[in-house]
């Protein structure tokens, strides 16, 4: 009878050893998905980013003055708040 449950106990380890194996194989499948998902989410981002800068550029240039006068009226403000929350 003690050698029944020896065996009984062996299976469900190997069994055990079994599911953790499979475990191991789905989550290295999972990240290597992730991974390529997060990559090209993130190639798509630094493009969008890229040309929302380039655009930024482009409309500064094209509006010089109005840029001049929108950051010098930023910065008045931003000094005025710095300069009224250390008083």
């Amino acid at each position: 009878m003690v050698s029944l449950s020896r065996a009984k106990h062996t299976l469900d380890i190997d069994d055990l050893y079994d599911q953790l194996d499979s475990l191991r194989s789905y989550v290295q499948e999972l990240s290597a998905s992730m991974g390529k998902s997060v990559s090209r989410q993130y190639g798509r981002t630094r493009d969008f980013a890229s040309e929302t800068a380039r655009e930024a550029e482009e409309a500064m240039k094209d509006h010089l003055a109005a840029s001049l006068i929108l950051a010098i009226g930023v910065g008045i403000v931003v000094g005025y708040l710095l300069r009224r929350g250390t008083e």
